[in-house]
């Protein structure tokens, strides 16, 4: 009888050395060429201008019912909450618009502030807008909603703008 003495597959050392270096090469390189957390951001971001938007909606189309769409200072109820509009949409300030949505939001005192809600809001000074960023942003990082309602463009007071290119 004749003995088989070769053998077949790897050893155990050799399968170890190559998930060794798999794990490496997928902790180094995947990063590089999955960047998730980016898109993810700026998901984030259209989303929170969606539901901007979809609040505002909602806001005009209850001033309209209530008669207050061409009122320069107007309010509505939301559920159990009082909303201020300017031209029958939400009046831009940051605790009016945080009663519209649904969230964890902190107004911001200085542009600058570190925030530790999910949303930080800084109202612009002397004029009727606002900045919405995300928590560890600030409005200087090109990461945030702009929401303006100007009563001296009666016909399109509304604007809106999404800056994500320092997000």
């Amino acid at each position: 009888m004749k003995k088989n003495t070769s053998q077949n597959g790897f050893t155990l050392i050799e399968l170890i050395i190559v998930i060794v270096i798999l794990g490496i090469l997928s902790v180094t390189a995947a990063p590089r060429f999955i960047d998730i957390q980016d898109d993810a951001r700026e998901a984030q971001m259209n989303a929170l201008m969606a539901a901007l938007k979809s609040a505002n909606t909602l806001v005009y189309s209850k001033a309209v019912l209530a008669g207050q769409e061409k009122s320069s200072a107007g309010s509505i109820t939301l559920g159990n909450e009082t909303v201020n509009t300017t031209l029958g949409s939400l009046t831009p300030a940051g605790a009016n618009v945080m009663k519209a949505l649904q969230g964890s939001y902190e107004v911001m005192v200085n542009a600058n502030d570190s925030i530790t809600a999910d949303w930080g809001i800084y109202n612009l000074p002397n004029t009727p807008a606002i900045y919405i960023v995300p928590q560890g942003y600030t409005t200087f990082d090109s990461c945030n909603v702009y929401y303006n309602v100007d009563t001296s463009f009666p016909d399109e007071p509304v604007f809106y703008s999404l800056t994500i290119t320092g997000c």
